[in-house]
């Protein structure tokens, strides 16, 4: 088995001052104050998703590792345009291969340095580059268009899709590092600022800056760490190209034949969203969504919450699921922890 012994997370926000090793060094010190023994892992993954044309940085796997002074380690950074999940099914199957005992996950991303207009470019890149990119569409527009399918394919009206901003934002009220730490109404929502009609503000994740650390270990070294480690019970992953025709997201349908399945409620699944303990932090929409580092930080957040030590809202839950995907769902990781 794989287990988690610790992590560290740093405030969601806009760091103009600090740079991404700096956020990295500061969850890094939080990682290393919380186990009880610390020493070098032999694998680094940096796992981000555009440090290299928002922070202008090739190479950053090792500038980021020697930074934390970390030496005679290998380090590699991976980017898959899906938030994270590739990173930790690497790590995975790492130790679960044998090839390491002790890896050291590393998200970070960093927005906040450029205006919208150049980090909607950015973004872009994630699209076909034969064609896409090039006549100026955006995720945003493709999603809005998804959006627009779902409407009328479900017989739903925007009003429906307000209920999980006003979820994600009134469980964000309670997270000390969430982004958008408030609340919001219905009304709020319905008369945001339009993105992409009928896609508003609040319906779109806060880009934000931060850095997530988790130290992944096999389970016989893992009680050296921590006393009550967390194990990854699996993690699988799937691709699906996106469909204008069809707004259920193949990548992650194909995830339900697998034996960790989510349930399949197209048009209903809003509605009972108040009844469900997902994203307690805010998720995406209001603790904020930083790239690449996205479900290192969703790794880390769950083993907060199957340890009894996530300081918002939380739930005594025995099992958690991080589901991790690109913007428009075509590649998709669902991994299963358990305490």
């Amino acid at each position: 088995m794989v287990s988690i012994v610790g992590c560290g997370l740093t405030k969601l926000d806009r760091y103009y001052e600090l740079s991404e090793k700096d956020l990295v060094s500061e969850a890094y010190k939080q990682l290393i104050t919380k186990i009880k023994e610390y020493d070098q892992p032999d694998i680094v993954i940096v796992s981000s998703g555009y440090i290299d044309v928002l922070g202008k940085n090739i190479l950053s796997s090792y500038k980021i590792s020697s930074g934390l002074g970390l030496q005679n380690t290998k380090v590699m950074r991976i980017e898959n345009g899906d938030n994270g999940g590739a990173s930790i099914l690497t790590a995975y199957s790492f130790i679960k291969s044998g090839v390491a005992k002790k890896v050291l996950l590393i998200g970070i991303d960093k927005f906040s340095d450029y205006p919208s207009k150049y980090v909607n470019e950015y973004l872009s890149y994630n699209l076909d580059n034969d064609y896409t990119y090039h006549v100026g569409i955006t995720p945003h527009a493709y999603s809005a268009l998804l959006m627009k399918r779902y409407m009328k394919k479900y017989n739903v009206d925007y009003e429906y899709f307000t209920k999980w901003p006003i979820k994600m934002h009134q469980n964000a009220s309670e997270n000390p590092l969430a982004y958008l730490k408030f609340k919001v109404d219905k009304n709020t929502v319905v008369n945001s600022q339009i993105v992409s009609d009928p896609l508003r503000i609040f319906d779109v994740g806060a880009r934000a800056d931060g850095a997530s650390v988790v130290l992944v270990t096999a389970d016989e070294v893992a009680k050296r760490y921590f006393d009550s480690p967390v194990k990854i019970d699996g993690i699988v992953g799937n691709i699906g190209a996106m469909n204008l025709s069809d707004p259920s997201l193949p990548s992650v349908c194909l995830l339900y034949t697998s034996q960790m399945c989510i349930r399949d409620r197209r048009g209903k699944g809003l509605d009972v969203v108040d009844s469900l303990d997902i994203n307690l932090s805010g998720g995406l929409k209001a603790r904020g969504y930083i790239g690449g580092g996205t479900a290192i930080y969703q790794l880390g957040e769950v083993f907060l919450h199957l340890t009894n030590q996530f300081k918002g809202k939380s739930a005594n839950a025995e099992k958690g699921i991080i589901l991790s995907n690109d913007d428009l769902g075509n590649t998709s990781y669902l991994a299963v922890l358990s305490r």
